[in-house]
């Protein structure tokens, strides 16, 4: 267990090589800045959404899933961080694929820089090669963290996060994990998770 101040220095090296990083280029241009992880930075249980979505931006929504499971787990230090960092997005502008490398086309106002106008782009569930170039850092937020517990909201999160700890079971939701290090439990989708499952979780985790 390294000190909180440890904890806060190994995260920021680590968010600064997220911010650089170009393993998905053609992400990188409908993206203003990478998801990063906020909340407590030597918290009980860690929160893993698959990307960030219409909910997780949402600040009275991701408050109120935080509190709920404060409230029914008895914990207070929560961090919440995503699978993937980037998020995939099918854009309507047929000329935005002509663009090469890593030229950013939001500027700083998330505008669309071919439009002038805001991001039209939908936002699409992440690749399986989107999600195996994003979760070393996943990995190595959780190991620096050292959480007791570590929620998967959806089951794609849970398969592709549990194979990462070494377990290879089948993921089913509402369900408990554990390798030697931590205690998973798979969830709900948050924009799907209510009372009935803060109550659930309160039994696994």
């Amino acid at each position: 267990m390294g000190s909180k101040e440890e904890k806060i220095r190994k995260i920021i090296m680590m968010e600064d090589r997220i911010v650089k990083c170009k393993r998905c280029s053609s992400l990188l241009r409908c993206n203003r800045k990478p998801a990063l992880g906020k909340g407590d930075l030597d918290p009980e249980m860690v929160l893993v959404f698959e990307m960030e979505n219409e909910f997780t931006r949402d600040l009275n929504k991701l408050t109120g899933l935080r509190n709920l499971i404060k409230d029914k787990l008895a914990v207070n230090r929560i961090y919440h961080t995503f699978m993937v960092r980037c998020q995939p997005k099918a854009c309507p502008l047929p000329n935005n694929n002509t663009w090469d490398g890593d030229i950013k086309l939001l500027d700083k106002e998330y505008n669309c820089i071919l439009t002038g106008k805001p991001c039209e782009g939908v936002l699409v569930p992440p690749g399986t090669e989107d999600i195996i170039s994003c979760l070393p850092f996943l990995v190595e937020e959780i190991n620096i963290l050292k959480p007791q517990t570590v929620v998967l909201f959806g089951e794609k999160v849970g398969d592709f996060v549990l194979k990462s700890f070494g377990i290879f079971k089948q993921v089913e939701l509402y369900s408990r994990y554990q390798n030697e290090d931590y205690i998973f439990v798979v969830a709900r989708k948050p924009e799907f998770f209510s009372e009935e499952e803060g109550s659930w979780l309160a039994k696994l985790a």
